[in-house]
């Protein structure tokens, strides 16, 4: 905490004054309390994280949970060719899932710190076929019912001019469904919706806060026909949006359009209402070659997404095109839905929020192009560490002080392990950046002898001051992988005192309160192929969001922040980070040299 700003000393003191009380009652009464609950539940810290970090969040889901995903763009020459696409995406989830019911999803093992160690695989069962059900003041994720092999059934929704065709594509009593008869399929509710009415904008209720879409949600399901559309939703494998062309900002370049659309739609006159944001995989392919998902982020981590998503773009890359059926199936019918009053209020209250809250996000993708992951391996340097720095140099550079950053941690060694924090922001870091931003010297090339030794002492002291915060950096994150984080114990602790009495002074003091301010929200989520990245957006009002992906010799940023906020600005922050990127590398210049 000493590395970020604080509201004073004299809080900070009293801060200290309450964790010492702490530590002396009730802390070991709650610790004692958490041992005994990690006797009687698989993990026991997962709950109480789930709830925190996802279920119990009110707010809307698009921006402020799902990521979104972007897949190298496409070129269709006519429509069948998205349905094409869509129909090999599809029967690839069909194989997947019906590897994940055999049980024979290979088990992972860590590949450092205490290699060998097996993985928890559980979040990969939790991708087709969950839903986040909204209620007020908790959501609840629902899973895919268990059936016998053989009796599996499976659906996939497509949304296609913000109408819903639910599509069954493997039955007990005929298998399942060709690539040819899915694209089929598609094409006729691609037709379908073409030729309708415009489509009541049902979708954008899954974009309210969460207690409003839960009343919007109840008031639905009194009616039969929508309560069985909403078992639908939930149960079926995934949602494949059939956008249309459109969307793309005149200011944004093609990959922050691309994500953009992915992440929320654009907008009530795109394709925002053309969604089902709780469902946690929503394939999104558009007659413009825009490819990508949005993700309910409660079930499972990118590390699963990424794997589910590059598997089916691998698999479709080499796939001949479906072969057409030998006869037609009847024809999907699109959701109905009876709707009073007060729902089509609301509906039209979710278009005017998220196009208010689509217009206050501040997003860019940038690829940083100087070099990637390859160099700074050469600088001795773990290439997670080395951009965890550089975002805290970066910060430092713009404000003058660093702040609660978080970075997400996989705790997958643990059974039913989600993640923990690593905190990049620690005195180390700040020493680091501080002489970093002390006065430039002229490169090597261009000094002469007496300015060269300047250049090589100054040179060194910020060297040796970056060892010390990549050790320091290292360890942490060391720490947290193996269990021994911060912040879910904390978590724990207070948890475990909310279900005891009034929380102790300490879980409501202002520091700890600042301590959990992610002003710096930040994750790796590195993919295999070209053209496919993931990002989110910040989680505070006056934060930024950073996903960063490093390729071999470049790293894709995706940056986020909000208009409203007079402390953020999103272009500002990327420019911060190229220097620190460039400065960086003339300082492992000069160790080289």
């Amino acid at each position: 905490m000493a590395a970020a700003v604080v509201s004073s000393q004299s809080q900070l003191d009293h801060t200290r004054t309450l964790a010492k009380a702490f530590l002396e009652d009730p802390g070991p009464k709650l610790q004692a309390a958490l041992l005994a609950r990690r006797v009687e539940v698989d993990n026991w810290v997962t709950d109480y994280w789930l709830d925190d970090m996802y279920l119990k969040v009110r707010l809307p889901l698009p921006i402020n949970s799902n990521p979104g995903m972007v897949f190298p763009s496409r070129k269709f020459a006519k429509v069948d060719e998205v349905a094409d696409l869509a129909a090999l995406f599809i029967d690839d989830l069909l194989d997947y899932k019906e590897m994940l019911d055999r049980g024979e999803l290979p088990l992972e093992r860590a590949t450092s710190r205490e290699k060998g160690q097996p993985l928890c695989m559980a979040q990969f069962y939790r991708l087709l076929g969950v839903c986040r059900v909204p209620q007020l003041g908790k959501d609840r994720l629902e899973l895919p019912p268990m059936r016998p092999e053989g009796e599996q059934e499976e659906l996939v929704v497509v949304a296609c001019r913000n109408y819903f065709y639910p599509i069954p594509v493997k039955a007990a009593d005929r298998g399942r469904l060709t690539p040819g008869e899915i694209q089929a399929q598609l094409l006729m509710a691609m037709v379908d919706a073409a030729g309708a009415p415009l489509a009541p904008r049902v979708g954008l209720l899954s974009s309210l806060p969460r207690d409003a879409w839960a009343r919007a949600r109840d008031i639905l399901c009194e009616d039969e026909t929508n309560r069985h559309n909403m078992e639908l939703i939930s149960r079926a494998l995934c949602i494949v949006c059939l956008d249309e062309a459109g969307g793309n900002r005149a200011d944004a370049d093609a990959d922050t359009n691309a994500f953009l659309r992915a992440m929320h739609g654009a907008g009530t006159k795109h394709h925002s209402a053309n969604r089902w944001f709780d469902k946690t995989v929503q394939l999104i392919i558009s007659s413009d070659g825009t490819v990508g998902m949005c993700y309910e982020h409660s079930a499972a981590e990118g590390v699963a997404v990424v794997r589910l998503a590059e598997r089916a773009l691998a698999r479709a890359a080499v796939a001949a095109r479906p072969d057409p059926p030998p006869a037609l199936l009847p024809a999907p019918q699109a959701m109905k839905w009876t709707l009073k009053t007060d729902v089509e209020r609301l509906i039209e209250q979710a278009g005017r929020e998220i196009d208010r809250n689509i217009a206050d996000l501040d997003v860019k993708v940038y690829t940083y192009k100087g070099y990637g992951r390859e160099y700074m391996k050469s600088c001795r340097t773990s290439p997670d560490v080395y951009i965890q720095l550089a975002m805290q140099y970066a910060y430092y550079k713009m404000y003058g002080h660093l702040v609660s950053t978080y970075e997400s941690a996989s705790l997958r060694r643990f059974l039913e392990g989600r993640v923990d924090n690593i905190r990049s922001a620690h005195l180390p870091a700040l020493a680091w950046a501080k002489a970093m931003c002390a006065d430039e010297t002229p490169p090597l090339s261009e000094a002469d002898d007496s300015q060269k030794k300047v250049s090589f002492n100054l040179y060194g002291k910020k060297l040796e001051l970056f060892d010390e915060a990549a050790k320091k950096q290292t360890a942490i994150m060391e720490a947290n992988i193996l269990g021994r984080g911060i912040d879910n114990h904390l978590l724990g602790l207070r948890e475990t005192a909310r279900t005891q009495g009034p929380l102790p002074d300490l879980f409501t003091d202002p520091t700890y309160k600042l301590m959990n301010e992610f002003k710096l929200s930040t994750s790796q989520v590195a993919t295999t192929a070209d053209g496919t990245f993931m990002g989110y957006g910040a989680v505070v009002p006056d934060g930024y969001g950073v996903c960063y992906n490093p390729k071999k010799d470049s790293i894709i940023f995706c940056i986020s922040s909000f208009v409203s906020s007079s402390v953020t600005n999103t272009e500002a922050y990327r420019q911060s980070l190229e220097e620190a990127l460039d400065s960086m590398k003339l300082m492992f210049q000069h160790r080289q040299t």
